[in-house]
């Protein structure tokens, strides 16, 4: 089951910004010079995978629907402040925008659990994130000497996690600094992402309260979802070993 988990895993961090097709993001309106969303088009909230997850963001944030990609093997769905996407400055907007992606994939069947232990999550996660096959998993360009391990916390089941990466596979806008959070709901995993602007810096306090209000969002339209990080520390153990 290691390669499940891992596949799984790096399929999903790769999506938090397209992975290698990180053209796809470069063409949406947020970084390009593209057609603007309709005002009247604009959503907050994406149900993906069949209706298995809704991805919600915090007030001021819209799902960017010219990237959204929802397969049977997993959902982009990445979200820009509504008045930066519809270029209208009458839209609403956080007060520092940021640039936020969750990406859903299916948990591996022999890793979706019950309750983990939190400092039994901790270890495992620290682990494998902090390990060169973690860290390549972290990278854009799959490298791991890209990624620096900054900070790392676990809350109510959630690993987070802030690296900066110095690959290039990125739009020039946005920072080389994120914070990610994984979190299960039911038997799919969620990777949220939290990237500042190079124009509008955010720093990682910032940018931390943002993550926490996007998974807030997250878990509070999925009803399903207080779970306590079942199958997180599976899918970091069997990674570890």
């Amino acid at each position: 089951m290691r390669w499940a988990a891992g596949a799984i895993l790096t399929l999903a961090l790769a999506g938090c910004f397209g992975g290698t097709k990180s053209d796809d993001v470069r063409n949406s309106p947020l970084f390009s010079k593209q057609a603007p969303s309709a005002s009247g088009s604009l959503v907050q909230r994406r149900t993906v995978m069949s209706g298995a997850v809704t991805v919600a963001a915090p007030k001021g944030y819209c799902v960017d629907v010219s990237s959204l990609r929802d397969q049977a093997s997993g959902a982009f769905v990445p979200f820009g402040a509504c008045a930066a996407l519809t270029r209208n400055v009458a839209d609403p907007s956080p007060k520092t925008p940021a640039f936020l992606v969750a990406s859903v994939s299916a948990l591996p069947t022999a890793v979706v659990s019950s309750a983990e232990d939190p400092e039994a999550l901790m270890e495992q996660a620290r682990a494998f994130l902090e390990s060169a096959a973690g860290r390549a998993a972290l990278s854009r360009s799959g490298d791991a000497s890209t990624v620096t391990v900054l900070d790392l916390k676990i809350a109510s089941g959630v690993v987070k996690v802030l690296t900066r990466d110095s690959s290039d596979n990125r739009p020039a806008s946005l920072s080389d600094t994120t914070w990610r959070a994984f979190l299960s709901i039911g038997d799919k995993l969620v990777v949220a992402s939290v990237t500042g602007f190079t124009k509008h810096p955010i720093d990682p306090r910032n940018s931390l309260t943002q993550l926490d209000k996007f998974i807030t969002a997250i878990k509070g339209v999925n009803p399903a979802s207080g779970n306590n990080g079942g199958g997180l520390g599976g899918i970091f153990r069997k990674l570890r070993n």
